[in-house]
């Protein structure tokens, strides 16, 4: 992310004092300076239009009135001549002029600029962003960071300098002989005479550096100003010590203003012509305006001048009280960003309705079948700048799919398909013929691969990853993209990421569903036995409708601030997903083979031994039989129906007979496990595997879980149980390739250690900055057993409440979980919130704020949303409660994670190592890399995931990766 942050009351005073005088012909209402500031705000905007180009921009101004600083020091600014009578009715077109420019304009009562600017550039640093102030002005060159991360720009042109001229640390240095970090000691001493500054007399800049460099910063300089050999520097100092400190006080920019509006408010905006040529025609700039014309290729004709200005007037400014207008829709949007908070809500409300109102026309839908037409859609997307891309295939796994087709849409209403690969259906067995007419593929995707791989244009789809994944096999890279599935979780979670329902709920539209064309069940087609007329009307629907809930969703981005978690964990994470999902991991089939024969031998024991018990044979699948056994024949108690009348004999049920010594039911247990394992896994995993690559590919699904954990598909790799030595078996089949090692990195306790920063429990922060065993420090806090000795009993009970609490664990599921009394449940979950009431408050708290909101947040502004907090349902009721209490703590672990992923391979290719990331499961990263490396990749790997929080968030307790290489996953985990 960049911010650029345009110093307004800078540049109105250089626009006023560069240019003539100009007052508009039709009233004579003196207008130089605001075409003087427009002029600079558009030249800013199209210089910053490369690399450097700003996500996130506004332009901050000085409000009228007292500032904390006058009650500091009453003579602050007291010398400052008024505004000149002609500049000051331009003041409040300036923000009419900015915010037609789309950009937002922000003051505020009792703050200065350089404050807000201050404010913003030190949010923007926090939280990763690069930062770029538009101003020369020496009291922001403090803001100047070493590392780049915050800069200034002047961009008025001085002669034998660039136009573009940026301010670092050297520049600092340059002007204040001093390190940006202490340029306000140098000011305190020097003072300011423009801003009336008193400063200590007779100290220039020269002599302040000296002094500041000497010794180190202002405080220490007047507490030892006693040992300056100089008389008259000494005496100065000692005489003038409180001016120096009130100095630095004025001069010190407040970096913690209460801005109104948070950085996912600030992102930038195309300039819309309803907006922009209002306001230039009231005005009267025929320069500018044509510019503009050309630039955005509209008609200034189609616009009226806007009411309110050419009569003189102006929209309000911010905390004003808006007056009625007879103003355009546009314009009422524009109006609606001056309410702090408000504008970019109002504006995604507009742009929805507008969409929404949009018919979709199957007939404005184009079939490409020539050279000329696929070059015109070419020339399209190259001037639009955007397309949203769909890819048709011949399946859903896109590791082997095949390319059919391609859709785009560059405008709401039009679309078009590009079939390459529909087949002749009687020659679908023997394996030839394509329907005539169609492009070739080779020409088609030769003529689109500089536009899916220009930065200059931007990749629109609905579930971009699976498309990523179909170009890379056929040779192109796909970036920059956004995906409204993407767009659509990191707003509402899970609720509405299918295509389907995105369009019925947001468009009132009902897509045409793949069923419709192909059929159901056995019988149904593949996208390439389509017929290529139904096939476009398809696809290209697909294209139009991805780019309108496009416009749909992506202005409530800033209008919910979503903006940050999206650009910053949804977006990147789809690109790296996509890259583990190719690679793919080997699997071992001999390995796989010997469990599944030896699972089956076990299983077929089991059997027997429960005939024994039951005394008859019975089908062990079959859940009626086993209930007529256990609660029919065998009369055991606690037996309850379902609706259906049969007896339940689900895992818990189970698992409870199993713990009260009941034999068969131990028996079915250890042969349910058995048997999903080897139906899961041995047996299935083979059937898995690629045939043009010989591995395993999984699919990652982003957008499927409330907490913003990943889901894995295809096979499911992440289910595969670790805490049993059948489960561990299992992953020794996950092999390195030959010449290979495999890396598993994985977090320690990274739930608990969340926990312990969210609820600011100081013993369990303690406890991990000393790297004490956790479950035995609670242990020793609750049963007031030493650590030194402790019975392995006492700290598996410890662990059990340290694990459950954070999933509201009850004293009934604990009591069942130790195999113990629930009184002595109870009481072990009481003792637990005495030693650490902190916990309880942090339930109580989330209790209260998931009633009160309907969601709660992770630690990096994650929403999870409880639609149904304050159900009527006891049980709901009772579900949301316990799930808002684990949902920040599971949800912020995954964030962390997520972060980690995204920033690996950079990192790691920045330090020279060779490793491919291959799987995610929860808390653990697995990494293949060459045989040797391994001392290499590790340190990296470590360090990226131990910091993955930061900067956005500084967790109070020290994170821990466990990291080891081995030839085989269980070895290495």
């Amino acid at each position: 992310m960049h911010l650029l942050l345009v110093d307004g009351s800078g540049y109105i005073f250089r626009a006023f004092h560069a240019l003539p005088p100009l007052s508009r012909k039709s009233d004579g209402l003196p207008v130089g300076c605001v075409q003087g500031f427009c002029n600079m705000l558009f030249k800013l905007t199209q210089d910053m239009d490369a690399d450097e180009a700003p996500t996130h921009m506004a332009v901050i101004f000085d409000a009228k009135g007292k500032t904390f600083r006058d009650d500091l020091y009453p003579d602050y600014k007291a010398q400052r001549p008024p505004a000149p009578e002609e500049l000051v009715p331009q003041f409040p077109l300036t923000r009419s002029a900015t915010r037609a420019f789309s950009i937002p304009s922000i003051e505020m009562e009792g703050w200065e600029a350089d404050d807000i600017m201050a404010t913003y550039a030190c949010m923007a640093k926090e939280a990763g962003w690069k930062v770029t102030i538009a101003s020369s002005d020496k009291d922001l060159m403090q803001l100047v960071e070493p590392d780049g991360s915050i800069r200034l720009l002047d961009t008025i042109p001085r002669p034998g300098q660039p136009p573009l001229r940026w301010i670092g640390p050297d520049e600092v240095f340059t002007k204040f002989g001093v390190t940006p970090d202490k340029v306000i000691d140098v000011q305190a001493l020097c003072g300011d005479s423009v801003d009336n500054v008193p400063g200590v007399p007779g100290i220039g800049v020269k002599t302040a550096a000296e002094l500041i460099n000497t010794y180190g910063n202002l405080e220490t300089l007047l507490e030892r100003a006693g040992e300056i050999k100089q008389n008259a520097r000494r005496e100065k100092l000692i005489a003038n010590a409180d001016l120096a400190r009130i100095s630095k006080k004025l001069v010190t920019l407040e970096q913690k203003v209460p801005v109104e509006i948070d950085l996912d408010g600030l992102i930038r905006q195309p300039m819309a012509p309803s907006a922009l040529f209002p306001f230039l025609k009231a005005m009267e700039f025929a320069t500018i305006t044509k510019r503009l014309a050309t630039l955005l290729e509209a008609n200034p004709d189609d616009f009226e001048a806007d009411p309110e200005l050419k009569a003189g007037g102006e929209t309000p400014v911010p905390g004003a009280p808006q007056k009625s207008s007879s103003l355009s829709v546009a314009k009422a949007k524009l109006a609606a960003n001056v309410v702090p908070g408000s504008g970019p809500a109002r504006f995604a409300a507009e742009e929805h309705a507008r969409i929404k109102a949009i018919p979709v026309n199957y007939d404005d839908y184009e079939i490409v079948t020539t050279q000329e037409r696929l070059a015109a859609w070419v020339a399209k997307i190259q001037d639009v700048g955007l397309v949203a891309i769909d890819t048709e295939t011949t399946g859903l796994d896109p590791q082997t799919a095949d390319l059919v087709g391609i859709c785009l849409s560059t405008k709401i209403g039009e679309g078009c398909y590009i079939p390459v690969g529909h087949a002749l259906a009687g020659d679908l067995l023997s394996g030839g013929g394509l329907v005539e007419g169609q492009l070739p593929i080779r020409d088609v995707l030769d003529a689109l691969k500089p536009l899916i791989e220009s930065a200059a244009i931007l990749k629109i789809g609905q579930n971009v990853k699976y498309d990523m994944e179909i170009f890379w096999r056929y040779g192109i890279s796909m970036a920059p993209i956004d995906d409204t599935m993407l767009i659509s979780y990191a707003l509402d979670g899970p609720r509405y990421n299918g295509m389907d329902v995105l369009a019925d709920h947001w468009l009132s539209h009902k897509t045409i569903t793949f069923s419709e064309l192909a059929g159901t069940g056995k019988a149904q087609k593949t996208f390439d036995q389509l017929e290529i007329p139904a096939a476009a009307r398809y696809a290209a629907e697909d294209a139009d409708i991805t780019l309108r809930l496009w416009h749909v969703l992506k202005p409530r981005l800033a209008a919910e601030n979503a903006t940050t978690l999206y650009e910053t964990l949804e977006r990147p994470l789809a690109p790296v997903l996509a890259r583990m999902e190719a690679r793919g991991i080997t699997v071992d089939r001999q390995i796989l083979a010997r469990l599944s024969g030896d699972f089956a031998q076990r299983a077929a024991a089991f059997e027997a031994e429960a005939y024994e018990l039951a005394g008859e044979n019975f089908n062990l699948g079959s859940p009626k039989q086993l209930g007529d056994i256990l609660f029919g024949k065998m009369g055991l108690e606690g037996g309850t129906k379902t609706k259906t009348g049969a007896w339940s004999t689900g895992a818990d049920v189970l698992e409870d007979l199993a713990a009260k010594g009941i034999p068969l039911a131990r028996t079915i247990v250890d042969w349910r496990q058995l048997t999903k394992l080897k139906g899961t896994y041995t047996d299935a995993l083979p059937t898995y595997m690629n045939q043009r690559t010989g591995r395993v590919h999984t699919s990652y699904s982003q957008a499927s879980v409330l907490t913003g954990r990943l889901s894995s598909n295809d096979p499911n790799l992440q289910n595969i149980p670790v805490r049993t030595s059948d489960g561990r078996k299992i992953r020794t089949a996950f092999v390195a390739a030959p010449g290979k090692t495999l890396i598993s990195a994985d977090y320690s306790q990274i739930e608990l250690r969340v926990l312990a920063h969210i609820a600011d429990i100081q013993a369990l922060k303690d406890a991990f900055e000393e790297g004490l065993d956790i479950h035995a420090m609670t242990a020793s806090e609750m049963f007031n057993v030493p650590v030194e000795g402790m019975p392995s009993e006492v700290r598996r009970r410890a662990k059990a409440i340290n694990f459950g609490i954070i999933y509201g664990i009850s004293a009934f599921g604990l009591a069942n979980q130790l195999g113990i009394a629930r009184g002595e449940a109870g009481d072990y979950i009481k003792t637990y919130f005495e030693r650490f009431p902190g916990i309880r408050d942090y339930m109580d708290a989330q209790k209260v704020k998931v009633k009160a909101d309907g969601f709660v947040t992770t630690i990096f502004g994650r929403k999870i949303q409880f639609p149904n907090a304050n159900s009527g349902n006891p049980s709901e009721r009772s579900f949301v409660e316990r799930a808002s209490i684990n949902a920040p703590i599971q949800g912020s672990a995954a964030d962390i994670i997520r972060r980690a992923m995204i920033r690996m391979e950079p990192e790691l290719k920045k330090a020279g190592v060779d490793a491919d990331m291959l799987l995610q499961v929860h808390d653990e990263l697995i990494f293949e890399v060459p045989e040797g490396t391994e001392g290499a990749a590790i340190p990296v790997i470590k360090r990226v995931m131990e910091n993955a929080a930061e900067p956005a968030v500084r967790l109070t307790v020290p994170i821990q990766v466990d990291a080891h290489a081995a030839k085989n996953w269980d070895e290495a985990h």
